[in-house]
């Protein structure tokens, strides 16, 4: 399958989700993370979500790049050398960017998942949120809580 220049955003800069975006960057898809403001991480130096905090990082040879606006996530596409971190609401950039593939890989344990069915052609949730989405994944780590 030919994945090249696929729109996809990706909930979550944490472990989970930097391993996704990692992934899909590789095979030449258009990714974009989105992240809030403070991020839950707990691995500082393994996820992509280093850049919601200083402004870039890199993991395994692939950089991602903390994007102001989405002029900004649109410059770090175009460029093709870093994966963007958008670090505000959610609504305009899947408005202006149009995503193909939204993957949910925030892994969080509490409270009700959003629904994100219809937000993209395509929802993939991972872990938790597995149960609001179009196709569900349960991460190992939460299979082994439920």
């Amino acid at each position: 399958m030919d994945l090249d220049g696929l729109k996809v955003v990706v909930r979550g800069a944490g472990d989970i989700g930097s391993a996704v975006a990692h992934r899909l960057f590789r095979d030449a898809c258009a990714v974009v993370i989105h992240e809030e403001p403070k991020p839950t991480t707990t691995r500082r130096g393994m996820a992509f979500a280093d850049a919601v905090f200083d402004g870039r990082t890199s993991l395994d040879g692939i950089d991602a790049v903390r994007a102001r606006d989405i002029a900004g996530v649109r410059r770090v596409l175009a460029a093709r050398e870093a994966i963007p971190v958008y670090v505000r609401p959610l609504g305009p950039l899947l408005k202006e960017f149009a995503p193909a593939v939204l993957v949910d890989a925030r892994m969080r344990k509490r409270g009700a998942p959003q629904v994100q069915r219809g937000l993209a052609e395509l929802t993939i949730g991972l872990g938790p949120a597995a149960r609001r989405c179009a196709r569900a994944r349960r991460s190992p780590r939460s299979a082994r809580r439920s």
